[in-house]
């Protein structure tokens, strides 16, 4: 568990663990992204939670209709409800490396018609924080903007937005983020 202390409006996190930093930056992003009027989709969260239940679905159905039969008469489906668990697990766990992969973020913004993604990485023993941004339409729209379709990678030491004591500077982040969104909302010029 990843332990991010605020004290009012300062974050500190603990500088030796990498995964602290990273957190920590992700909330910034997720923060300065709402911030700028993005509403968060949870559509990656949704699929793995719908696949959750309907596998916990088919094990509570085992449950009680193991209740009131014996096992012998049950057992059938006692199979069946395991395969289908074991199935739908696989899937959420598929689905989080092949389709969510690094996607902390996804919201949209309706007035300016366009879906931005956000995605970090960072190395166990490498203090270096990756960032990559995304941007699409909004499907439906008819008058879709046209970005710039690069993803745009912004990839900063975590020393750049901590001070030594694990304190956040928000506002050093903050202006790093506005410059790469800048970026990859630029109108393309070709």
């Amino acid at each position: 568990m990843v332990d991010v202390q605020q004290a009012g409006s300062k974050v500190v996190v603990n500088t030796s663990s990498v995964s602290e930093l990273r957190v920590a930056c992700d909330n910034g992003v997720r923060e300065f992204l709402k911030s700028r009027g993005y509403e968060e989709m949870h559509t990656h969260t949704d699929v793995k939670l719908v696949l959750g239940y309907l596998g916990a679905l088919f094990c509570a159905i085992d449950f009680a209709y193991s209740w009131k039969y014996p096992f012998s008469q049950t057992k059938w489906f006692s199979y069946i409800s395991v395969s289908v668990y074991a199935v739908t697990s696989a899937l959420a766990l598929v689905y989080s490396y092949a389709v969510q992969r690094d996607t902390f973020f996804v919201g949209y913004n309706k007035a300016k018609g366009h879906i931005v993604s956000a995605g970090s990485r960072s190395k166990q023993n490498d203090p270096t924080y990756r960032l990559t941004l995304t941007t699409r339409p909004i499907r439906g729209r008819q008058d879709p903007p046209v970005f710039n379709s690069k993803p745009v990678e912004l990839k900063q030491p975590f020393t750049a937005w901590f001070y030594s004591d694990g304190e956040f500077d928000s506002a050093k982040f903050n202006e790093d983020i506005d410059s790469a969104i800048s970026t990859l909302l630029a109108k393309k010029t070709d």
